[in-house]
């Protein structure tokens, strides 16, 4: 697909992946759309009546505390709303969607540990059987903790890096929760844009398929507040633990470095820029 015009939507385009996904791919070669709840175009009801090659689903409320507090909003709006475009993917005769997942999906080990978590899932499985039973391609991208160095603090995906540069910014202590022996696979914006576009080009169907998307290297809290000590000075202290976090996340076998896509950002590189101190 990626030799000639490409037709591309992207549910949720004005969101942080969403974002860099369409800045990447609108370079003024493919035909590129995008519809988002911040324009007021809800999923459930603004879908255009018009066909596209390639899907990237990436609408979602992504936050695991927010789907504890709110799980039958957040499921609306997160399986619902999937279920609602796959079925329009379908009936405008899409050539493939590249659903937005996440690690969430794993838990502990033993399965979703929130309603987001869950969510994810259950939209998953909803893609492989829209590939099994009405030949619509999809594959979904299990994304790990991404980051980069706009990620807005307090928004969708943030992470404990955009929290942290926040709180260096403002000149505040810096929040660990729980003992910060959690450990997290961090992988960059740029690397996960990448993926994306990768799925669009694969030659092959995926026919459902789901794909790890993180760095394969994983950082406990700890560790990343000593990196963050070699920089600067600042000072951390400790918070209780959140509930629906889990403890450890990293890449299985199942990823798509298997099919050839590599990530290219150093995590270790890019805190040692992010909080270097300013001479």
């Amino acid at each position: 697909m990626g030799e000639r015009v490409v037709k591309i939507l992207i549910t949720g385009h004005r969101g942080y992946i969403g974002s860099h996904l369409f800045h990447a791919l609108d370079n003024g070669i493919n035909v590129v759309h995008g519809i988002d709840l911040k324009d007021g175009n809800d999923i459930l009801h603004n879908l255009p009546d018009s066909s596209y090659d390639v899907v990237f689903h990436m609408a979602a409320l992504p936050r695991v505390q927010f789907s504890v507090e709110q799980p039958s909003y957040t499921f609306r709006h997160n399986v619902y709303a999937t279920s609602i475009l796959l079925e329009w993917a379908k009936n405008h005769n899409v050539k493939r969607v590249v659903f937005s997942s996440s690690s969430a999906i794993y838990g502990d080990g033993e399965g979703p540990n929130s309603p987001y978590g869950l969510h994810k899932l259950l939209s998953e499985q909803e893609c492989r059987l829209y590939s099994k039973i009405y030949g619509l391609d999809t594959v979904s991208l299990r994304y790990f903790n991404v980051y980069s160095e706009d990620q807005e603090y307090g928004g969708s995906y943030s992470t404990v890096v955009s929290a942290w540069m926040e709180m260096v910014h403002q000149g505040k202590p810096l929040r660990i929760d729980g003992d910060g022996e959690q450990t997290r696979d961090f992988v960059h914006v740029d690397d996960i844009v990448k993926a994306n576009i990768f799925c669009m080009n694969h030659k092959e169907d995926f026919g459902g398929q789901h794909y790890d998307v993180g760095s394969g290297h994983i950082f406990s809290l700890n560790q990343i507040k000593d990196l963050i000590l070699k920089e600067r000075e600042v000072i951390f202290f400790k918070s209780s633990a959140r509930a629906g976090d889990v403890r450890h996340t990293k890449m299985t076998e199942q990823n798509l470095m298997t099919l050839g896509w590599e990530p290219t950002k150093n995590f270790e590189e890019e805190i040692k820029n992010y909080f270097k101190e300013q001479k």
